[in-house]
């Protein structure tokens, strides 16, 4: 009998740790104000280096975003102010005017010409 309670209690104790694994990453679409490849490498490279993010795709037919990152490393909120310091809107985070400024004119005007589009 104590042994049935025993495997019954690692059992329970193991499903908690797999659920606790589950909830750590999580995957988040953010809507960016992103113009064109420049705009897409810079928004990836800055994301994919980061800490905590495992990945980002940017899809610029949509301009949305995927994220798959770690809860316990950074937050939702923390990724998007990430993309704003760069110069984008994110969801409803506006883009930093100074980084905006300092974009080159491609990804602040969608009629200059880009050789990334």
């Amino acid at each position: 009998m104590k042994k049935i309670v025993g495997l019954l209690m690692m059992m329970f104790i193991f499903q908690g740790i797999a659920q606790d694994k589950i909830k750590k990453v999580e995957i988040i679409n953010v809507q960016t104000s992103a113009l064109c490849g420049a705009c897409k490498d810079r928004i990836e490279e800055k994301l994919n280096y980061t800490k905590g993010i495992i990945y980002s795709e940017l899809d610029l037919e949509t301009k949305k975003i995927e994220i798959k990152y770690k809860t316990k490393k950074i937050s939702a909120e923390d990724i998007k102010t990430i993309i704003s310091l760069i110069g984008y809107h994110a969801d409803d985070v506006k883009r930093n005017k100074e980084a905006f400024d300092s974009l080159p004119e491609c990804c602040r005007d969608e009629n200059a010409a880009c050789s990334k589009r």
